[in-house]
């Protein structure tokens, strides 16, 4: 697999017709409400990284992906938790992590560590859905803690128009020297060259 960053127009608009996709078949299946600009804020200001089965793939043929975006460049998706005490260019909010085949969520997850080590990170901070449907557990796996109570998601809403509630989590400290550590050595397995990625913040 190989993890690309998305720069042009072009790219970053397929990586959303992607996204949706990907959550139209999340079960429950869900999207952003109508008056939400929460996900066009992160497609265009954001880091946006794709995975690609095969090098080189053209943008089409993306099988999942991830946001990024340090709090110097766009505040929290949600009022909580307070990380007032922490340095905001390097704080990374992680967003939209989706996946259309088996293994690339993971791959994704796994790259993102690669990013959040290139990028200095200090702290991930990510928002997953825990109500209706529990997709918080799938951070369990890599030491993310809750960083709060669950919220309400007044940005999202369920296929039915019901409510969402996330669960902020928080990465820091040794776990997340743990995870970049993770990420790191993905970039030195023989199917995976370093020219596979590009970290580089816009």
């Amino acid at each position: 697999m190989e993890i690309r960053k998305m720069t042009s127009d072009f790219e970053r608009q397929v990586f959303n017709d992607c996204l949706l996709k990907a959550r139209s078949q999340k079960g429950f299946g869900f999207r952003e409400t109508p008056r939400s600009c929460l996900g066009a804020s992160h497609l265009k200001f954001g880091n946006v990284y794709a995975v690609f089965e095969d090098k080189g793939a053209p943008p089409e043929s993306m099988v999942g992906g991830f946001i990024m975006h340090d709090l110097a460049s766009l505040p929290q998706s949600f009022g909580e938790p307070s990380l007032g005490h922490l340095t905001p260019s390097l704080v990374f909010e992680g967003s939209d992590l989706w996946s259309l085949s088996k293994g690339a969520g993971y791959f994704a997850a796994r790259a993102s560590a690669a990013v959040a080590g290139a990028l200095r990170a200090e702290a991930i901070l990510v928002y997953p859905i825990v109500r209706p449907v529990d997709l918080a557990s799938f951070y369990s796996r890599f030491n993310f803690e809750p960083a709060c109570e669950p919220i309400r998601n007044q940005y999202g809403e369920t296929l039915d128009g019901e409510e969402l509630w996330v669960q902020p989590l928080i990465l820091q400290g040794q776990r997340l020297a743990e995870f970049v550590r993770w990420g790191a050595e993905l970039l030195y397995q023989p199917n995976v060259g370093q020219e596979s990625f590009d970290l580089r913040a816009s």
